[in-house]
């Protein structure tokens, strides 16, 4: 599924205003973020037993590095290489200073990275915001080592929250989410852009809940996703309406972790989590 017509640079400029970042290098506040935050490591550990394989010289690249935090929590894994992507000067800039990384600002395409050199290369929520996302993969199979490992994450257009809440989908976020996948067109795309897929899962506790929960409140008529912009403070209503968003996620909250194990159990979860390799 593709958004169509595209939108115009100028458009999707302003859809990355600062103010979509929040005010402060981490993207939620308190213990949303540290909620995330242990997701993070989670998936730090899956990726660092990875890189472990190709010994200490191993290089990881996180395509869209946000503010760094997957990356940190990397380095506290003990890997050392360490590179990010980031669209804009002013999103990289939200990578701490004091951070040991090398952030690579411009879009994907049009950076001059080495070839054949990245023992591991992750997407988390980032390609559906691509214009073109099999040159992306196609661009990442050139980047990676031989046997080297691709993880990506992305909501998933096939999914029982997807079917439920249509326009109101939290995760058809437009007009960023230029794109959507479901299990068939990611490993079809996978496949034609030389890749092995080794794993796929549809639950993520991180993402699939909250998906449920401001999917419901779009669909109870309630302002487009003002919820989440309440967790990440980036919304410009005021402090009753905050309060209130925060009421009814609180209240949504045992209904989302209802609805997002049973989904997945039938195989129709909110995210499609994808680890393959290089052929």
């Amino acid at each position: 599924m593709a958004q169509w017509p595209q939108v115009d640079n100028d458009t999707l400029a302003a859809a990355y205003a600062p103010e979509y970042y929040g005010t402060t290098p981490k993207k939620f506040v308190g213990p949303i973020a540290n909620f995330v935050g242990q997701f993070q490591n989670l998936r730090a550990r899956q990726v660092a037993a990875e890189a472990a394989r190709f010994g200490s010289e191993a290089r990881v690249l996180d395509i869209g590095c946000g503010n760094g935090g997957f990356l940190m929590n990397l380095a506290g894994q003990g890997v050392r290489h360490l590179e990010g992507t980031e669209l804009s000067a002013p999103s990289a800039q939200r990578v701490p200073r004091g951070a040991n990384l090398t952030v690579h600002v411009g879009d994907l395409l049009d950076l001059d990275l080495p070839e054949s050199t990245y023992s591991v290369i992750t997407i988390w929520h980032v390609l559906e915001h691509l214009r073109d996302p099999q040159a992306a993969l196609a661009k990442c199979h050139r980047l990676l080592a031989p046997g080297g490992m691709l993880f990506i994450a992305v909501p998933n257009q096939d999914s029982s929250q997807a079917r439920r809440s249509g326009r109101h989908w939290f995760h058809l976020d437009p007009p960023r989410h230029l794109f959507g996948f479901g299990p068939r067109s990611l490993a079809l795309l996978l496949r034609r852009t030389g890749f092995n897929l080794m794993e796929m899962g549809t639950f993520s506790l991180e993402q699939d809940p909250y998906g449920w929960i401001q999917s419901e409140l779009n669909m109870l008529g309630f302002p487009r996703d003002r919820a989440y912009a309440t967790l990440k403070q980036t919304g410009r209503h005021g402090k009753l309406e905050r309060l209130t968003d925060l009421a009814l996620v609180g209240m949504l909250t045992p209904y989302g972790l209802t609805a997002a194990v049973i989904a997945a159990l039938g195989g129709g979860g909110g995210t499609l989590s994808i680890v393959a390799q290089k052929d």
